[in-house]
């Protein structure tokens, strides 16, 4: 059985932020869970707080369907998810000053220069932080990794925004994530830091208002021959950049789009075009799932692509990389398939 009445689609809301009062049918303390794995943490925060409200950012589809099935057995009302990466989805679906507490378990750590604006210490995901928590609100962040402990230290110690209450070495909580349990069997050093909102920060939103990301309507000649033209070309809003990567077609028109905001998020997404007798119909569609797959002769066991993408690869008992999603529109595993040095992992679209 799959459940989807607890996920939540972004695009079919009328405006931005959202009112989550209205979601959930009461007013109540909002917390969140950034990656929320296969839901078992955030069952249980659910279960004991039944006053207060839970969301939940991920983007692995199988977490989705563990999470939900863990939430319909135990009838929650209080739950709700979304598919979106969580430094957008904290900027855009949350007001300001409207989130009691965040909870960052065991992220990848994203080690590699070129991926540093992924973790929790980019700029832009602190001020995002600092603008949605209420004031004296909280962020948890637990890891596994004491060089990336120590630098989340170091950015929330040097922040306006925020001062820590806690930095524990092999820390005990009430309520623990898989991750926790295994690395604490195994003798893994742990790190946990909460850091509390003193300041109230700014954050430009792109998409506060009416929501114009459901669909457009509109008149004129489009033409095979002119949508082909916009393979390729690039076009620039005030905050962000948007570049045509492929079009195809059938009886309608499909158009992969990648966006790129201030922030350096990304986001792939198609437009739908259908129509006739020169009226048209613009309608966005949710990035499509990416096939995924590995060499078992070619692969080394070097991990990376366990390290960089944990929920699609895992390394065997024989020391191979097997795939856990064999489909997902998780963004890591095109970056796992791009640092294999083997070229071992394929992912195709």
């Amino acid at each position: 059985m799959v459940v989807t009445e607890y996920e939540l689609k972004p695009q079919n809301f009328p405006r931005f932020p959202l009112d989550w009062s209205e979601i959930f049918g009461r007013k109540a303390k909002i917390v969140v869970e950034v990656g929320f794995g296969n839901g078992e943490f955030l069952t249980e925060l659910a279960r004991r707080h039944p006053e207060k409200d839970f969301v939940g950012f991920e983007l692995s589809i199988t977490s989705f369907v563990k999470a939900q099935k863990k939430f319909k057995r135990y009838n929650l009302k209080n739950v709700r998810l979304v598919k979106v990466d969580a430094r957008f989805g904290l900027r855009e679906l949350f007001p300001d000053s409207s989130v009691e507490k965040v909870y960052i378990n065991f992220p990848c750590p994203w080690p590699k220069k070129r991926h540093e604006d992924r973790r929790i210490t980019s700029y832009d995901f602190l001020q995002t932080l600092s603008a949605v928590l209420e004031m004296d609100g909280t962020v948890e962040f637990a890891t596994d990794e004491e060089w990336y402990a120590r630098e989340v230290l170091d950015t929330f110690e040097s922040s306006e925004y925020f001062v820590v209450d806690v930095f524990e070495e092999n820390f005990r909580r009430d309520v623990e994530t898989r991750y926790e349990r295994k690395w604490k069997s195994q003798g893994k050093k742990t790190y946990l830091i909460v850091a509390r909102k003193v300041k109230s920060g700014i954050v430009k939103r792109l998409m506060e208002g009416e929501n114009n990301m459901a669909h457009s309507v509109f008149e004129g000649n489009v033409t095979w021959e002119k949508l082909k033209e916009l393979e390729g070309k690039v076009f620039k809003d005030e905050n962000k950049i948007f570049v045509v990567k492929k079009v195809y077609r059938d009886n309608d028109y499909l158009l992969k789009v990648i966006s790129t905001d201030e922030g350096g998020f990304q986001q792939m997404y198609y437009l739908n075009l259908s129509g006739r007798d020169g009226k048209w119909v613009l309608i966005f569609k949710e990035g499509r799932n990416m096939k995924v797959r590995v060499d078992a002769d070619a692969c080394i066991g070097c991990g990376v692509c366990e390290n960089l993408c944990p929920d699609v690869f895992q390394l065997g008992d024989d020391g191979k990389a097997k795939v856990l999603q064999p489909e997902t529109d998780l963004p890591c595993a095109k970056d796992a398939a791009d640092s294999c040095p083997t070229g071992a992992i394929s992912v195709e679209e």
